[in-house]
């Protein structure tokens, strides 16, 4: 284990805490799995490309037809680039993502990950039903949480990896202000010709 970083122990540690089921039961679950996977990517896909495109839409009709209303219609089109985009995201970055919550934050295995997509994607489609943003990523970090807990107790999460992730959600939105207002006020005081 030592050739896995400097984590690699305390994540060793942390996987041993967790309780330990039977490969007839495992071998069960791994097939449902595959059902509370599907539900997941579609509550994700629902969800995050509403999220994001809802006022990508908005921004379109107003600078395509100069007006602007409360109900404004949504192309077909954006709603097939918010998916692109979302897959190259997934491509590019999102296994980083994956492989933090899918291996050190806690034990994973068939039973605990069926139970950690049915409640996700559960809480997912009840928000998307009810038209609130919600972060998919968020919904399934805390079914993750949970279901360590309630598996295994306090011990069997990584706490640390978990304030990581919370510290890069708050850190998100400032840097990401500074970010679009430095790029807004270069663009508009960069010289004309």
């Amino acid at each position: 284990m030592q050739s896995g970083g400097p984590d690699a122990a305390r994540i060793a540690h942390i996987h041993q805490q967790a309780k330990q089921y039977g490969n007839e039961t495992e071998h069960l679950y791994s097939f449902l799995q595959v059902l509370t996977a599907c539900t997941n990517s579609f509550a994700h896909g629902a969800n995050d490309v509403s999220n994001a495109i809802g006022p990508f839409a908005a921004v379109y009709y107003i600078w395509s037809t100069g007006t602007f209303g409360s109900n404004t219609p949504t192309e077909t089109w954006t709603l097939v680039f918010g998916g692109a985009m979302i897959v190259i995201g997934l491509a590019t970055y999102g296994y980083k993502i994956m492989a933090v919550i899918g291996n050190r934050l806690t034990l994973m295995s068939p039973s605990r990950g069926f139970s950690m997509e049915l409640g996700s994607s559960i809480t997912v489609l009840l928000a998307s039903q009810y038209a609130l943003p919600v972060s998919t990523t968020m919904c399934i970090l805390g079914a993750t949480t949970g279901v360590g807990l309630v598996s295994s107790g306090w011990k069997a999460v990584n706490w640390k990896a978990l304030g990581w992730i919370f510290l890069g959600w708050v850190l998100t939105v400032p840097i990401a202000a500074i970010t679009a207002g430095c790029l807004m006020g270069i663009i508009l005081n960069a010289p004309r010709f």
